[in-house]
């Protein structure tokens, strides 16, 4: 049975407990480092995605419940479980993966798929038992991406040149875009919560002199997919909706 976990959505993007997240995150780091040479044991790997999953739970509610609200106030916007990758393709330019968890462990077709804290994909289909999701090594594959400390942002793909590196691309030509540049998800996916890891760029060229496309090596490691966290958006379904009509009122007027 998959691990549920819940978190607050009131704030999400303000970092009003700076100090927790930064000792959540260092227990985080003292937890790896501790297991370091079993890091390739499936059992202390999936241990160690269920800490990941557990301590987003407790610093998104902590970040979000800086004022203490009363449990019976509080609003929950995503849901966190963990799997396993039972096969997984990355020699296609339509790469997907399969995981041992489905409708009965409350898997759900759009939920976010990550690896390690970096995007690997989202769930496309799902049985009672199993189900598949899109990889980022998909060139159907699509989300936004902007650079960590910018508000400049463009969009995710994959070229299906290097399993390790997608394209950021449309990044306007002043934003101040450098190599090494850290790569993270933005508030516009209907998909991933914002600030997770893409990547980080490796290269970058200014295209028509209007914009960048910047080349990111990616976080997570595709070809080595094995356990992951599932994160879903409670809320996706009414913002779909919402923009869905506003685009239909729009074009008829």
């Amino acid at each position: 049975m998959a691990l549920r976990y819940f978190s607050g959505s009131s704030t999400y993007n303000q970092a009003k407990m700076i100090n927790t997240s930064n000792f959540l995150l260092g227990d985080l780091q003292k937890g790896i480092g501790g297991v370091k040479h079993f890091f390739s044991l499936g059992r202390e790997n999936r241990r160690l995605n269920e800490e990941v999953a557990a301590l987003r739970e407790r610093l998104q509610w902590l970040q979000e419940t800086a004022d203490t609200l009363p449990e019976t106030q509080r609003e929950y916007s995503y849901y966190f479980s963990t799997a396993r990758v039972v096969n997984n393709s990355i020699t296609l330019l339509n790469n997907y993966f399969t995981l041992d968890k489905g409708i009965r462990d409350g898997v759900e077709t759009e939920m976010a798929v990550i690896s390690n804290g970096a995007i690997a994909g989202y769930i496309l289909d799902c049985s009672e038992r199993f189900s598949v999701a899109i990889s980022l090594l998909n060139t159907d594959f699509r989300t936004s991406g902007r650079i960590r400390g910018e508000d400049y942002f463009g969009s995710i793909f994959w070229d299906g040149i290097r399993m390790d590196e997608v394209v950021l691309s449309e990044i306007p030509k002043y934003a101040p875009i450098q190599i090494g540049d850290t790569i993270v998800t933005t508030d516009y996916s209907s998909y991933f919560p914002p600030d997770l890891l893409i990547g980080t760029v490796t290269g970058f060229e200014l295209i028509n002199g209007t914009y960048y496309d910047a080349r990111v090596k990616l976080s997570a490691d595709m070809a080595g997919l094995r356990h992951v966290v599932l994160i879903d958006y409670l809320y996706r379904e009414e913002k779909m909706e919402l923009e869905h009509e506003t685009a239909s009122r729009a074009s008829i007027r």
